[in-house]
């Protein structure tokens, strides 16, 4: 059974459907320009890996958070560092979900998503910045980078939880 995609011109935003298998280059006939696959199921396959590493993120905040609160500033720094990294590349994942998706139930859920990735990318940063703080003895500057930190956490619980990536598209 062939597979039907829609691709997007990236520069006028003409649609071409395409049947067949694999991924092809399509050239818009108007602008020249390559277009690229577009709609909900494109969508879904970028949120299906913006979720994982959104749960790797959140994995990796949970483990600094311990070494955090046991006092061992330097590999809760990392563990910050890490969890930053996996958080930024699920923004970026949510991010091109939400370009590609048709339907406003899926850009509604992706936009969520990516807003709630944002919000816990911050606070981690902000926590790599309070272990920072604390291990040159800046007290003060540490409880302010917690205090942002908490904030942006909160801001994190009012985008509520994601759509399971098998939820998404039904």
């Amino acid at each position: 059974m062939q597979t039907r995609e829609i691709y997007r011109c990236d520069g006028c935003g003409t649609e071409y459907r395409v049947a067949g298998d694999g991924r092809p280059t399509v050239l818009c006939s108007e602008c020249k320009q390559v277009a690229s696959p577009h709609g909900d199921p494109v969508a879904g396959r970028e949120y299906r890996v913006g979720h994982a590493k959104y749960l790797e993120g959140r994995r990796r905040t949970t483990e600094a958070m311990q070494r955090f609160e046991s006092g061992h500033m330097t590999l809760a720094r990392g563990g910050f560092d890490d969890a930053a990294g996996e958080f930024e590349d699920s923004v970026d994942h949510f991010t091109a979900a939400v370009k590609q998706a048709d339907s406003d139930g899926v850009r509604t859920a992706c936009e969520r998503a990516r807003k709630k990735a944002t919000c816990l990318w911050q606070a981690v940063e902000w926590l790599g910045g309070s272990t920072y703080a604390s291990e040159q003895g800046d007290t003060d500057r540490a409880a302010r980078y917690r205090e942002d930190a908490k904030q942006r956490l909160r801001a994190a619980t009012d985008h509520g939880e994601l759509v399971a990536p098998d939820e998404l598209t039904d």
